[in-house]
């Protein structure tokens, strides 16, 4: 059989996974078996690259889970990053200089801040009681559909507001949120008690505040629906996506609801192209890694990442007291 139609076909789900679970907690064990496999059935006729032989549907599945994702899709991951410092572009109020002939040039010190970025482990373990509630197809459709996503939507969280933590309750640090970032801007503070038409003009003064050319707003579903109670053709607009100001339509997300906080965020602007977020090789994986114990299954989906803000300026939050 042909390597490409091979990796096309449900069978070659079926067969990663059965091997998968079946090489116990060895996770290149796993790897070996799957190459012979593919060896011994004459797919393989040459080397080629382990990461171009996961079955394509499992790759689907999780590019489907991205695209899915409110909040992940709409930013742009680096892949294949390491461990490293970035520096984040100052705010300059004094810009360029122009030049008179003979005499002395003004030395313009910058200070500059340096971030150092280190790619962490953000994952979700599934365990699964010797398949006691699914079998087969529908149990390898069920883990490539739903650990990604579960893995994505925690991504989604950390760049907007954090509050991700580790297995000890300390945060994941790895991704430097917009929400907290010194960064990020504030926005008008609106009253305890606004109505759609006043979100409306806050939103469309802070839109201007923010630098960047590829601006999306990220909006609570609460203030969303209160800003679908204000009145006039603009708040409409805004809602279907018509007036954009230069971005695209409001994104809508509860992971920007009060959840039983103190504040209420209602929405945040951000330059997607001024943000990081970056993987440790190739993004979310699944059954990449695995362990068998105790006559169970354990599957995991997860990605190793880092993320910032680049520059100053190129995100603002707006929060009211909820």
């Amino acid at each position: 059989m042909e390597l490409q139609s091979y990796l096309k076909s449900n069978k070659a789900v079926s067969d990663y996974a059965t091997l998968a679970f079946g090489a116990g907690n060895n996770g290149k064990d796993f790897q070996k078996q799957w190459l012979e496999k593919l060896d011994n059935a004459g797919v393989i006729t040459q080397d080629v690259n382990e990461a171009d032989l996961v079955p394509l549907k499992i790759i689907s599945a999780i590019e489907t889970a991205v695209e899915e994702d409110v909040v992940f899709s709409q930013f742009k991951p680096v892949f294949n990053i390491e461990a490293g410092s970035i520096v984040i572009e100052p705010k300059n109020t004094v810009g360029a200089l122009g030049h008179k002939r003979l005499a002395d040039k003004t030395i313009q010190q910058t200070q500059f801040k340096i971030r150092n970025l280190v790619p962490m482990a953000i994952y979700k373990l599934q365990r699964l009681d010797h398949m006691t509630f699914l079998k087969g197809g529908a149990l390898v459709d069920w883990l490539m559909r739903e650990l990604p996503a579960y893995v994505i939507e925690r991504l989604g969280q950390a760049i907007l507001r954090g509050g991700v933590v580790n297995e000890d309750g300390t945060p994941f640090t790895a991704v430097y949120p917009i929400l907290a970032d010194e960064l990020t801007l504030a926005g008008t503070k609106l009253p305890k008690s606004y109505s759609g038409d006043e979100l409306r003009q806050a939103i469309i003064a802070d839109f201007a505040k923010v630098k960047g050319s590829q601006k999306v707003i990220f909006i609570s579903n609460t203030a969303n629906a209160k800003l679908a109670s204000g009145d006039g053709a603009v708040s409409a607009a805004i809602l279907l996506g018509q007036t954009t100001f230069g971005a695209k339509a409001l994104v809508p997300t509860d992971l920007l609801d009060a959840d039983g906080a103190k504040v209420e965020i209602p929405y945040i602007i951000v330059d997607i192209n001024s943000y990081l977020i970056g993987f440790q090789g190739s993004g979310v994986e699944t059954l990449g890694s695995f362990v068998i114990q105790q006559n169970a299954q354990n599957v995991e989906s997860s990605a190793y990442v880092a993320g910032s803000l680049l520059a100053a300026n190129r995100a603002l939050s707006d929060s009211v007291t909820a």
